[in-house]
């Protein structure tokens, strides 16, 4: 008995020099096995700034640097590695990308800029502030991503403020320092190097809101549908009908073209995206709806007969938030940027998320319906994508006071087969404690 103690004691040591070996760092840290992030990069003495959510890192040299063969050390997290490797020197006349693999076999890639400051190409804002409203008019500026943020108290008067901006030595900007703007919509700034080159900078001002008024409860229906769905028209049109029945400016349909029937086959069209994926989870049929979120995050969904009830309570229910999305669209570069603005109507404790989704309205194509296909179908409130991900961007904390504000900026580029003309945001709040319930949802033409 003895002898075979013995022998399990010393199994049970291998077995433990052999997992020391697998990590090959001590001591080993419980749940660190997905960790890969990029936690150091250094060249030549120069620290990179390093943007976690982008996964962008960048490094300033002085004009007149070499770039071809620089050597960085970098630092990742416990028991990642990098790709390529710390300590080999690469060409960074062009961004390199890093991969950074965690244990588990899952990676993040960043892209490391080398930016070489000469002065006939500098186009930097360097300050831009508002100085008659003292230390709130100092603006945050986000280097990496050209935004210029403000958060001012609440009734200040934004429809004609003069910024005093300095840019870099020799650039000039447009519009011009010293010239008032309304900045009820966020306003871009070119500045021109002396080369000639440009850089675009976008300014936010939002104004903190004081007791608000609150608009009332808004429904979010989503109505999970295919193109070769034949019963789906039927139920979409059932969906409007109580939509007009009960508070058109109150409920809003968006069609997620997910699932089987939603795949393109031939001359049908392709409205497939990632997240109305992920919503539908394992679902084998439509059409389906769901109600806030009522009856989705289990993979179960309603149909259409079965929505009464839960839109007309969603509809009575308190309104605990008011959404405020306000877009602005370049034609030229279809570039779309959104600032939302979150204010909390009451004390609430959760885990709070906010989903920014793009949808386009009045898409004529096929459809499936009974005895044949409607090849000129016109399909409404199409959910195009998302703006921050499938399940949204979460608040800061587990609770939040009332008249709170929280404030969410996010920018795209609209795809070339979209009509700007008929795209929307849809904008909604959901609370993951109450199994991802949707609070509130705010709806706002892009143009």
């Amino acid at each position: 008995m003895k002898r075979i103690l013995r022998i399990g004691m010393a199994l049970f040591a291998a077995m433990l020099f052999m997992n020391a070996c697998d990590v090959e760092k001590e001591p080993y840290i419980q749940g660190a096995e997905s960790e890969k992030f990029l936690l150091k990069f250094e060249m030549a003495g120069v620290v990179g700034t390093i943007d976690e959510d982008a996964k962008i890192v960048v490094l300033d040299f002085p004009g007149g640097t070499d770039v071809t063969q620089m050597t960085p050390t970098i630092a990742v997290s416990t028991y990642a590695t990098v790709e390529p490797e710390s300590g080999v020197a690469q060409d960074f006349t062009n961004p390199v990308y890093y991969t950074v693999t965690a244990m588990d076999g899952t990676t993040a890639l960043y892209m490391v800029t080398v930016v070489v400051h000469d002065a006939e190409n500098e186009k930097s804002i360097l300050s831009f502030c508002f100085d008659a409203l003292g230390d709130d008019g100092i603006g945050d500026i986000d280097e990496i991503t050209h935004k210029i943020n403000f958060v001012l108290p609440a009734e200040t008067d934004v429809t004609q403020l003069v910024p005093t901006i300095e840019v870099s030595e020799g650039a000039t900007v447009d519009p011009a320092s010293g010239v008032a703007q309304d900045f009820t919509n966020p306003v871009t700034y070119t500045v021109t190097a002396q080369n000639g080159t440009t850089a675009v900078y976008t300014v936010t001002v939002v104004v903190e809101t004081g007791n608000i008024e609150p608009t009332g409860k808004t429904v979010l229906i989503k109505d999970f549908t295919g193109a070769r769905c034949v019963n789906c028209p039927a139920a979409a049109e059932y969906a409007h009908n109580l939509q007009h029945q009960l508070g058109e400016d109150h409920i809003f349909i968006m069609s997620v073209h997910a699932g089987y029937l939603a795949q393109p086959v031939g001359s049908f069209p392709d409205f497939l995206t990632d997240e109305g994926t992920e919503w539908y989870n394992n679902n084998s049929s439509n059409p389906l709806f769901a109600v806030d979120h009522v009856a989705l995050t289990d993979g179960n969904t309603l149909y259409v007969e079965q929505i009464d009830t839960p839109v007309t309570e969603a509809l009575n229910e308190e309104q605990s938030f008011e959404i405020m999305v306000a877009p602005q669209y370049d034609e030229a570069s279809r570039r779309l940027e959104v600032t939302a603005n979150v204010v909390a109507l009451t004390d609430l404790g959760g885990e709070f998320y906010i989903t920014v989704c793009l949808v386009e309205d009045n898409i004529m194509g096929w459809q499936t319906i009974p005895g044949g296909v409607d090849k000129e179908y016109v399909f409404r409130n199409v959910l195009r994508g998302t703006l921050n991900g499938a399940n949204g961007e979460a608040f800061e904390g587990i609770h939040v006071d009332a008249n709170e504000t929280f404030h969410f900026n996010y920018s795209t580029e609209l795809n070339s087969d979209y009509d700007a003309d008929e795209c929307y945001l849809m904008v909604y709040v959901y609370d993951k404690n109450q199994g991802d319930k949707i609070l509130q949802t705010a709806v706002k033409k892009i143009k």
